[in-house]
Order: structure tokens, then sequence, then C-alpha cells
């Protein structure tokens, strides 16, 4: 049975910004503890590059290949099973722990207001009622993201337009720009970079609903890139807002800088939008991240990587539901830890994990495939691949900053995804004469053998030169 074919571009919007735009209400703010405010702007404008490549590539790549796994089917189709199936666990990971950081500030939101509650009793339930809402399928959990997400970036919106026109009563301090700039120096800036994904991370999400779109061609280049705009535009709006009403010192160390922004304001209405807009967003976050986690998952069954058994789609809902609600433990158990920057930071280095592979795929895609065709390629990116080579060098280059205070929280990604690569490596021999089809191309997207294009290309150039 397959998949539930309903998703237009806006779904796509609001799959790749809701799981995003939370960065912009939390976690982006390390980067002033790290390099100040300076540090941020740096972090913000290195990041927003590779993002913007990264979506380049996911919107080629997306809507050429149309399935559920995303990053995951595009490593598997065009570099190999071994680093197909780390993306596919990398893609899961960042996911889940995003998820659990969304969720931990929820908790931490409510624990603000209401006394006595626990943080890890709140987190518990969130996830376990978008569990339920995506177990309904994409097209309810998708169309609640639209929702949520539009109301978090109209409150960002409003808060901006007020702090530059000073219409609402809103009065910005310029002084913190430049008390709190750059407070450790070079390295400072260097070490800022870590966490400068967060205000991106995930946005390469919203190509894995392309299986579920009415017209993928169409919708998954559009949808993603008015996210990325969207996210660009929002990053600037809230360093912009938050160093102006925040002193770098607590900046730096905010669980939820927008709100706290808000609240040093004075103005009622905006601490109101706020704390709305800090709850949907990480209820929106949380919510794509079960939907793009559980693809991911359900895409590792379908190559049986990990058991088939998750492959089952509802009978009536259309939802991969068993890969849905395994989602449910793994994030209670990165919630239940309680450390949120330690959440973050795995989610981050699972994500630079993709984010170095992506582009690769995307290369190896050009290579395999040179011959542009509407059929193979309906979305052609530009200045590729030499772009995405670049995106390859800033994500080593972020991955490396975290040897600054995640030293051990970096070789322990490494080394967990160096395993798993040997495990999968090894399952996939195993299984490898059993298989029905091969994992170098696709006989369900209907392209030819890519050695056949090559060999034509082959040919044509020979032809060429007689």
């Amino acid at each position: 049975m397959e998949l539930e074919k309903k998703l237009r571009p806006y779904h796509v919007w609001a799959l790749g910004v809701g799981i995003v735009l939370v960065g912009e209400y939390m976690g982006w703010n390390f980067t002033v503890a790290k390099g100040g405010i300076l540090g941020a702007l740096l972090a913000m404008i290195v990041a927003g590059v590779m993002y913007i490549i990264i979506s380049i590539c996911a919107s080629e790549l997306g809507a050429s290949t149309k399935l559920a796994g995303g990053p995951y089917d595009w490593v598997r189709l065009f570099v190999g099973p071994g680093a197909a199936a780390i993306v596919g666990l990398g893609v899961y990971m960042e996911y889940i722990a995003l998820s659990a950081a969304d969720a931990i500030v929820v908790g931490q939101l409510a624990a603000a207001y209401i006394p006595g509650i626990n943080v890890q009793a709140v987190a518990l339930l969130i996830l376990a009622i978008l569990t339920f809402i995506n177990y309904r399928g994409a097209v309810t959990a998708l169309t609640l993201n639209f929702f949520l997400t539009f109301v978090a970036a109209v409150a960002i919106l409003l808060f901006f337009l007020s702090s530059v026109t000073g219409f609402g009563g809103v009065t910005l301090h310029p002084e913190n720009l430049f008390s709190g700039a750059i407070p450790y120096g070079m390295v400072g800036l260097f070490a800022a970079l870590q966490f400068g994904p967060w205000f991106y991370l995930g946005i390469e999400g919203a190509a894995m609903c392309a299986e579920e779109c009415k017209k993928p061609t169409r919708a998954v280049p559009l949808g993603q890139q008015a996210g990325m705009i969207t996210l660009l535009l929002m990053a600037g709006m809230t360093l912009f807002i938050c160093s102006g009403l925040i002193g770098s010192d607590k900046l730096g160390a905010s669980v939820y800088p927008l709100f706290e922004a808000a609240q040093n304001s004075g103005v009622g209405i905006f601490i109101f939008l706020l704390a709305v807009g800090t709850l949907f967003t990480c209820i929106a976050s949380a919510n794509g991240c079960v939907n793009d986690s559980s693809r991911s998952w359900f895409a590792l069954a379908r190559d049986e990587f990990v058991s088939d058994w998750f492959t089952a789609v509802h009978p009536k809902y259309r939802s991969p539901y068993r890969a849905v609600i395994f989602t449910l433990p793994v994030a209670i158990g990165f919630a239940f830890s309680g450390f949120l920057d330690q959440v973050i930071t795995f989610s981050i280095v699972s994500g630079l994990v993709c984010y170095v592979m992506i582009p690769f795929a995307l290369i190896r895609f050009r290579k395999m495939y040179p011959t542009n065709t509407s059929q193979i390629r309906p979305y052609i990116g530009p200045l590729q691949p030499y772009i995405a080579m670049f995106a390859i060098v800033i994500a080593v280059v972020i991955m490396s900053t975290f040897y600054w205070a995640y030293q051990l929280n970096l070789i322990f990604a490494l080394v967990f995804y160096v395993v798993a690569y040997f495990y999968f490596s090894w399952r996939y021999k195993k299984m490898k004469n059993s298989r029905k089809t091969q994992f170098s191309w696709d006989a369900k997207l209907g392209w030819p053998d890519p050695e056949v294009q090559l060999g034509q290309k082959a040919i044509n150039a020979e032809g060429g030169k007689n």
C-alpha cells in the first residue's frame, strides 16, 4: 500500500519552516555565549550560506526522486548502501533529538507559569499527542503545522516592526550590541559557528514529504525555497530584536530568548504574542520532526536495514504508523535527559553528517545522470556542482568547532556513526544475495541504468572527437 499523495507547496513550506522556526525562538543564542553578538552574526551568515546550498541540492534531489526517505534515498541511489544507512540514521537522530529539545522547552515554559508542574511530564504529554496526530496521517499533521508556524512567524514579524518603528512601545538598547560584540576574540568567533546551524537546522526535511505530494516536481522546490527565504528573514529579525533587548551575558544563557526579549520590552501584547509563538513553534517543530524521523525510519525499514515490521502502512490513514509510534520512546529518552544544550549538540552533529552527504549525493547524481531531461531532473539548481563542494567544506568547518566545549560530544557522535556504518555495511552484504533489486539504481523511478547513461555519454564524446 502506498502513502497518501495529497500535500501541496504550502504543506512543504509548513513542514520545513515548522521544524526550523523554533531555532529562532531558542537554541541559536548559544552562539552569543561563545562569540558575542558578532559571533552570532557570523554564525548566522556562514550557516545561512550552507543551508541555502543544501536547500538547492535538496530541491533538485527531492523533485527528481520523489521518495519519502529524503536524504537517505538520495545517498542510497547515488552514493552507496553503507553511507545511505548512516544518513538515514543521522536524519532520524537529528529530528528525534530536535523534537526532544522542543518538548523540553515547552515543559520549561509551562513550569514558568504553572508552579509545581513537572517539566518531563509536560514533555511526555506533548510528544504523545504529536505522535497520535502523525499516526492519523501527514495531511492532518502538516495542516496543523501550517497554522502553528504561520502564527509564530507573524509574532516575530510584528515584534520586529514594533522594534524598528517604535510603534507599540518597544524600545531597543543599541548599547547592548557594542558591550557584548566580541568578548572572546577570534577564537570566540570561530567557536560560535557550532550553534549557527540551529537558525536553520532541519530545513532539508521539507523534501522528505515528496512521496506524499500531489505534484512533487512543483511542490518540493517551491516549498523548500520559500521556506529557506522565510528562515533567513526570521533569523535576521530575531538576532536584531534579542540583541537590542537582552544583555549579551544573559542572552547567551536564555532558554527562550525571544520570549525573554518580549518580557524585557514591558509591552503586554508582545509578551503574550511571543509566549504563544514560543509554544506554537516548539509544537510545530516537534510535530514536523515526528513526521520526518518516522519517514527516515520507514525508508530504512523498506530496505531492511532495520526490521521490515516498520514498513506497515495504515489501511485507513495511509501513514507509516509503526515507524511513527517508534519515534515516541526514543524522543522520550532524549527529553528525560533534561540537558538542552547536549540534546541540541547531538542534533546538530547528526545534521552535519547529513550536510556532508547531501551535496555529495547531488554531485554523484549529476555525474551518473549527466543528461538534463525533464523525466530525470525536473528542477535544475544553479552553479552545480561547485556550490555543493563549498557546502561540504562549510559543514566540515562547523563540525570542527565542536572542539571547543563539546569535544566529547563530537567524539561520541562520530564513533556512533562509524560503528553504525560498519554494522549497516555488514547487514547489507548479508542480505544482498536475497534482494531482488540493486541499490545502484532504482527501477521504481523508471530511470535508465546509470551505467548505460555513462556509456552513452562516452560514446557521444568519442563521436564528437571523430
